[in-house]
């Protein structure tokens, strides 16, 4: 799936009170995302004990940095999507190569490959 910039951004932004890392989940940054929710909530849950402070003063550093970062989160998940498309896309085209390749040969019908090469370009 394609990330948009904006919605990263607005997840950065809005969503830092309940969900600080979410933006970085969306860009497919899960243990940095997870690792950043639980530094955030670890420091709200121990701030009565006082140390939450050093863990909330690291979480903050970390999201105030996400702000320059986000936009190389999503680039590189964009360049990474485009990535598995080409490789589908080379993968597709060898599998209708070899299936035209049976149908010339005579090993299947006409028919069969239409239906077999529908079913691979749908899939």
């Amino acid at each position: 799936m394609r990330r948009n910039i904006y919605i990263a951004y607005a997840l950065w932004f809005f969503c830092f009170p309940i969900g600080a890392g979410i933006h970085r989940i969306y860009c497919g940054k899960f243990v940095s995302g997870f690792l950043m929710l639980g530094l955030y909530w670890l420091g709200q849950i121990t701030m009565w004990l006082l140390i939450g402070f050093g863990f909330l003063a690291i979480w903050a550093i970390w999201w105030i940095a996400d702000v320059f970062l986000t936009q190389g989160m999503v680039e590189r998940a964009n360049s990474d999507f485009i990535y598995e498309n080409d490789i589908n896309s080379a993968n597709k085209i060898k599998s209708i190569e070899a299936l035209y390749e049976l149908y010339k040969s005579g090993a299947i019908s006409e028919a069969e490959y239409e239906v077999r090469k529908d079913i691979i370009m749908r899939g």
